[in-house]
């Protein structure tokens, strides 16, 4: 099964591991088309790509993906970036982007013409209903006439797409997680048990929407240490906090994804306080209220066998399930207590742990690859695709349809013509 995976959509660096998956598939013929990948995406693809031969790696150039900074619905394919995928012969088009990006449109535009019989997946992760602006709305909507089958990361995201006007097939597939380097490391857990001071982690953007301010507070207060991983506007104000308090307070904006999980495994509780925020979209008058999403750092701590605490806003209590505690978004005084619980009960402790290293096989990269490839083998069972509109043969006998069997037709037909 040949899948063109077109990410078009945000960053490649996600997707990585996902597709790292897949080429390990004996039934699987990957190639990936990407927008905005950073030279570390680059990298690691084309590494990929020469380990695996039947993965195939294209950067696709785009017109205003850089100039307009982190908005995504903005990237836009420069005129003739598709022209790699003419030669190319899918069993299914699968598209990571949102219906009304731009780029997505140019993309199932591209299936129209080059493929128009293979069936499209889209991937889709928005949980707040809203409003586009023209020409998005109308994006949209042709997007979702197209698409066979979406795949939600989440149920909320799934209403959303109902309640946009999505009519098609779904199948919610989670965000994935590398439950094989995230694991639970027997040094790091008794380093915990040997009576050093109580650990809250964080890891992710340091911004105000994802509750850091709260979070420093909460530290404080408990008189807990704190390791925060991450970069972003508050940088100032966690080094400022490491400063308040040397030795309680670890900062590490950056950390090789390598040595992330062991690091993770020390801490005693991870914590993601988000509140809710509102993105400007390209078009400046359009505000989009943004909650969680999903959360994956969530995942990854519960994989080590690390208890998770995490506001009630967005995704965040489905991704923590049974693993973890929730309290009211933008409440310190809840998140204080939600942390003290951890703390103050080693029984309690222990079981969201072991809820955890339970919960996290859910999301790993192995489980949502073969959720993917069972949707993507029952769509290329349910569409048959005429040999004409790939020039090639799918039987040994040659069909109304094929250049074989038109070839005498057509022959005599013009022979016919220059008889008269």
């Amino acid at each position: 099964m040949h899948v063109v995976m077109a990410i078009v959509g945000g960053r490649t660096e996600p997707w990585v591991d996902l597709i790292a998956t897949l080429v390990t598939r004996p039934d699987v013929e990957l190639t990936v088309f990407a927008t905005r990948s950073s030279p570390r995406a680059r990298r690691d693809l084309n590494l990929l790509a020469r380990k695996h031969p039947h993965l195939a790696f294209h950067h696709a150039p785009t017109l205003l993906g850089a100039a307009a900074g982190d908005q995504p619905g903005a990237v836009v394919l420069r005129p003739g970036a598709g022209r790699v995928l003419r030669t190319l012969r899918p069993d299914v088009l699968h598209i990571i982007g949102e219906a009304g990006y731009p780029a997505t449109f140019q993309i199932l535009r591209m299936r129209r013409r080059y493929w128009p019989h293979v069936p499209a997946t889209l991937y889709a992760t928005q949980n707040v209903p809203h409003t586009l602006p023209f020409p998005f709305a109308q994006i949209e909507r042709r997007t979702y006439a197209s698409v066979h089958c979406a795949f939600p990361i989440t149920p909320a995201a799934e209403k959303v797409l109902r309640k946009r006007g999505y009519r098609g097939e779904s199948q919610v597939v989670p965000q994935g997680v590398d439950t094989e380097l995230f694991r639970p490391y027997p040094q790091a857990r008794a380093a915990r048990a040997s009576g050093h001071p109580f650990t809250v982690g964080y890891v992710g953007w340091l911004e105000r929407h994802k509750g850091i301010p709260a979070l420093i507070e909460a530290a404080e207060k408990l008189d807990c240490d704190l390791v925060v991983i991450g970069r972003g506007s508050l940088t100032p104000a966690v080094e400022a906090a490491a400063a308040r308090r040397p030795g309680r307070v670890t900062f590490r904006p950056r950390m090789n994804r390598f040595e992330l999980p062991r690091l993770m495994a020390g801490m005693d509780v991870l914590a993601m306080p988000s509140t809710e925020t509102v993105r400007r979209t390209l078009v400046p008058w359009t505000e989009v209220p943004v909650r969680e999403p999903f959360g994956r750092v969530l995942v990854e701590a519960m994989s080590c066998g690390v208890p998770v605490v995490g506001s009630n806003l967005g995704e965040i209590p489905h991704v923590i399930g049974p693993a973890g505690l929730t309290f009211r978004a933008g409440d310190t005084d809840a998140l204080i207590a939600r942390l003290a619980e951890i703390r103050d009960d080693d029984a309690l402790a222990r079981r969201l742990g072991a809820a955890g290293q339970t919960r996290s096989p859910l999301f790993s990269w192995s489980t949502v690859s073969d959720s993917m490839c069972r949707t993507w083998q029952a769509l290329v069972d349910t569409h048959v695709v005429p040999a004409r509109t790939y020039g090639v043969h799918r039987s040994s006998a040659p069909t109304a349809q094929s250049p074989t069997a038109q070839a005498p037709a057509a022959r005599r037909t013009r022979e016919k013509e220059g008889q008269r």
